[in-house]
């Protein structure tokens, strides 16, 4: 039973792939992190961010301008936009700084020269216009101030 379930049914990687083969019909599924970020995302500094530890849990539609500073061991999910802002700017950078350990949940856009503190939070849905304080939450449209982070 055994050997014929092998024959019907077979899961393996090939070529940086995996494979799920039924009834020698191949079925091609790539790794998320290692082609859908580029397939499906804007990511102009990819290898930076990776060896910084960032992760993108469900990695589609993200855009991150090449000048933007993002910390170590940040995660960034689906649709969040990282840019310029030509109108918001606070400062004579145009772009985000995001600092350590910073989530930002799916949807949300940070935009000019405003900086996230370490360990904070911002939430799903938010744009963000202005600095976010270390160790804080932040949400909505224009985001505002939740709560602390404690640790």
């Amino acid at each position: 039973m055994k050997t014929l379930l092998k024959k019907i049914f077979a899961f393996y990687k090939e070529n940086g792939h995996i494979v799920l083969k039924i009834f020698c019909i191949k079925f091609t599924f790539k790794y998320p992190l290692a082609n859908q970020l580029e397939d499906a995302c804007c990511i102009a500094d990819l290898e930076r961010l990776l060896k910084n530890n960032t992760r993108f849990p469900h990695p589609v539609g993200i855009v991150i301008n090449a000048d933007a500073v993002i910390g170590k061991n940040c995660l960034i999910f689906q649709n969040v936009t990282i840019g310029e802002g030509k109108y918001f700017k606070r400062t004579n950078s145009k772009v985000p700084t995001i600092g350590n350990n910073v989530t930002v949940f799916a949807n949300s856009v940070i935009i000019g020269g405003v900086t996230i503190g370490d360990n904070s939070v911002i939430g799903a849905g938010s744009v963000v216009l202005s600095d976010v304080d270390a160790n804080s939450v932040v949400a909505g449209n224009p985001a505002r101030f939740i709560r602390r982070v404690d640790n």
